[in-house]
């Protein structure tokens, strides 16, 4: 049985190690990051505890019954002999709450305020982990498109290159020219090496967002960010983020730790019953039973009572308090990540723009060069801007994308809230 179970073990994590052995697509990360990630298994677990602490506090409103038996055995001496003693016990008890001045109830429904808080918790927890899976995403196919621009611009960089040697050997060009375009491939060649190490850093920091040990080959997909929606209901959006549930349920909690301080001015009043067995020799028993109804109220605690209450009530002051901090952070934070989600997609598109334009100016100079009608400086200074905005655009791309991610973020949302679900 346990080499069967050691066998399922192993094809399993091979079956783990061979799906992450490969390029894998975004719905892909999500899974794998769902199923391994140990921040997403510690918060469901989290989570079903407090389930448990709801059902302990249900608990007093059922009868608790018990049971206890014993029977001992020992030697008495009496008059220089000894005597054998033998005594044999049973019991059966039942006890039942009656009244707690409203403290039974006020405990479970605290009970409860926090499972709500919990679930938030969980809630803010799968958005964390998402994003976080989401920007080792985003910076795997960032690398890999690097590596591909970079790789480009090598290639032009040699391009250039071979045509300012031909013009140097015609006496067309000066040593300076030549020495500054060797110069600029050997700076696009270590773009390639940096590109690369930088993709296999992504590659396994892809893997730990994942939650397994071994990185993946790649990531498919393209660098895409959709531009937002148009900031309409800023106040509603914030009451909707696990933050702001959060406080609001703090408040509940505090107002049923209130009640139950409380409960200990009023009467506890109990049921109890009981019947049992008892032998002092094994071979008579002597049975017994009885019902009871038990009522306790404090008379006099010192003002110990009063002054808890009032401290409690104290609380919900500072639950109340924090629930409008949070809700004013929250309104500004919104804004802020909203406005740097926008500012990200539209200068992306205005870095498109201005690259495809220098695109065409680079395409006009390279002719020019060539025909001799534009002097190296100026042929130089148009190739190296649009390097430069190329890889600008790459990373307007990632910004997008980055910012995109970050404002779900902020809002709690993640697909796994919906699936989960079973939406």
């Amino acid at each position: 049985m346990k080499n069967r179970l050691l066998m399922i073990a192993l094809l399993s994590a091979s079956a783990v190690l061979a799906q992450t052995n490969e390029f894998l697509t975004w719905e892909q990360c999500l899974q794998q990051t769902h199923l391994h990630n140990p921040d997403l298994v510690a918060a469901r677990a989290a989570v079903r505890a407090l389930e448990y602490g709801v059902s302990s506090a249900t608990s007093v409103f059922l009868p608790q019954v018990s049971a206890s038996a014993g029977a001992s055995f020992g030697q008495v001496e009496s008059q220089n002999s000894f005597s054998d003693t033998k005594n044999a016990s049973g019991r059966l008890s039942l006890s039942q709450d009656l009244f707690s001045g409203g403290g039974n109830v006020a405990k479970r429904k605290q009970a409860i305020a926090k499972l709500d808080v919990g679930n938030e918790q969980y809630r803010q927890t799968l958005s964390d982990v998402e994003l976080r899976t989401r920007l080792a995403y985003i910076d795997v196919l960032y690398a890999q498109d690097s590596i591909k621009l970079t790789e480009k611009i090598e290639e032009r960089r040699a391009n250039n290159l071979r045509l300012i040697q031909l013009r140097f050997d015609g006496g067309r060009e000066n040593a300076g020219s030549l020495a500054r375009s060797k110069a600029q491939l050997s700076q696009a060649q270590y773009d390639v090496r940096e590109a690369k190490r930088s993709l296999n850093y992504a590659l396994r920091n892809l893997a730990a967002a994942l939650g397994v040990p071994e990185p993946t080959q790649g990531a498919s997909g393209k660098l895409l960010a959709l531009p937002p929606e148009k900031l309409a209901d800023l106040s509603s959006l914030m009451k909707q983020t696990p933050d702001y549930l959060i406080a609001t349920t703090q408040i509940e909690s505090s107002k049923e730790g209130m009640k139950i301080t409380r409960s200990a001015r009023f009467p506890q009043i109990s049921f109890s019953a009981s019947t049992g067995l008892n032998s002092g020799n094994y071979d008579v028993y002597n049975s017994s039973w009885n019902v009871g109804l038990n009522a306790s109220i404090p008379i006099y605690t010192g003002n110990r009572i009063k002054s808890d209450v009032a401290a409690a009530k104290e609380g919900i002051i500072q639950s109340e308090m924090a629930l409008l901090n949070t809700a004013n952070t929250l309104l500004a934070t919104l804004q802020q990540q909203w406005n740097s989600y926008i500012d990200a997609v539209e200068s992306e598109a205005v870095q498109l723009e201005l690259m495809k334009a220098e695109q065409l100016r680079a395409e006009i100079s390279t002719a020019k060069y060539k025909q001799g009608l534009l002097s190296y400086e100026d042929w130089d200074l148009i190739e190296s801007n649009l390097i430069s905005l190329e890889k600008t655009y790459l990373t307007r791309r990632r910004s997008s994308e980055t910012e995109q991610a970050r404002w779900k973020n902020a809002l709690g949302w993640s697909v796994w809230q919906t699936t989960e679900k079973g939406e």
